[in-house]
């Protein structure tokens, strides 16, 4: 029997193609099987759909440029979450489950610390893997628990790891990363965290700057918001003056930074908790200087306040980096005009 050249044609195109599928049936497929790997997809599945229910509370948090990857640390191995091709590189990682928005990979452990909570990027250097390409790291909860023994749920881990992609979050802005290319801050933030400790008049400032930002969050007119407002601008700057004579202007400068960075980061922890229903309003710690380092409250309180008064908070990241409360004298501006 003689087929025209063109039914040949198809019926080998035909063919080749049922002939690929079967092959790709029978070929392994990666797969996260056992019950340890089963519960890590189920918390990574967890902590994403969080991470997109929190675009409610902070426009465009979800978007895919800001979906960083990160690895996820166990006892004896770590897995990447869609990572990067030169993250995949660099670490040797191989895929071992697949689905739609979401890859992960198994690697051996980069390194033998005991407790991983914190996000990494690069800088200056542009050959480095994460090259202004931010990931977060973070120990699974059985980890965790034994650094922070608080931490005995599920729940309770989760607002951690959400407070890291808020910093992937911030580090997937252009300015920011082009920022700290030319200005790192001098001092390490945990030393720098409990700097109000250290000093009786530092300490008292920025007790009663605080006060002044949770008045205005109480207050029930603007007029009332409004002067609270004014009393912490007034106190601030006669802080921010004596705090540059004294300890200099590099230290006013990471102040200012690290309160731009973790008031956000901590904002975005505690809609998590509130969200898992491992946190609540009554939790001190997230808006009071006494049980917190302070920068972490401060900003919190301020990033708060730019939420109640209708501030466009995505602006934040937007050009050059200011401290938070220039965006809270422009939200006050915008409002009287």
């Amino acid at each position: 029997m003689n087929f025209h050249p063109s039914i040949m044609k198809r019926l080998i195109q035909t063919l080749l193609l049922l002939l690929a599928c079967h092959l790709a049936a029978c070929a392994p497929h990666p797969q996260m099987d056992s019950e340890s790997e089963r519960q890590v997809l189920e918390r990574i599945r967890a902590i994403r759909a969080l991470r997109h229910d929190l675009a409610a509370a902070w426009p465009g948090f979800n978007a895919p440029q800001y979906d960083v990857p990160m690895l996820y640390y166990t006892d004896s191995i770590c897995y990447a979450v869609n990572p990067t091709k030169s993250m995949c590189r660099h670490f040797g990682a191989q895929l071992a489950h697949e689905e739609k928005g979401l890859a992960i990979y198994r690697m051996e452990r980069p390194d033998t610390l005991p407790f991983h909570m914190e996000t990494h990027t690069e800088f200056r250097d542009s050959t480095y893997f994460a090259y202004r390409q931010p990931y977060l790291c973070c120990s699974s909860p059985e980890l965790t628990r034994l650094v922070v023994p608080d931490v005995t749920t599920d729940s309770a881990w989760m607002p951690m790891v959400l407070h890291e992609y808020a910093h992937g979050y911030q580090y997937s802005h252009p300015e920011l990363t082009a920022c700290l290319a030319h200005t790192m801050p001098t001092y390490p933030e945990a030393e720098f965290a409990r700097l109000h400790l250290e000093y009786e008049w530092f300490n008292h400032a920025i007790r009663t700057e605080n006060q002044a930002l949770l008045d205005a969050l109480a207050a029930e007119t603007s007029d009332e918001q409004a002067k609270h407002l004014h009393r912490f601008f007034s106190l601030r700057a006669e802080r921010k003056t004596r705090m540059t004579a004294e300890f200099g202007h590099a230290a006013l400068r990471d102040e200012e930074f690290y309160e731009y960075m973790e008031g956000m980061a901590r904002y975005i922890e505690a809609e998590a908790g509130f969200r898992v229903g491992s946190y609540t309003e009554r939790d001190t710690w997230l808006y009071d200087t006494d049980h917190s380092g302070y920068f972490f409250a401060t900003g919190y309180n301020l990033v708060r306040l730019l939420e109640r008064i209708g501030f466009d908070r995505t602006k934040l990241y937007e050009g050059t980096p200011r401290p938070l409360e220039q965006y809270l004298r422009d939200a006050l501006a915008q409002r009287t005009e």
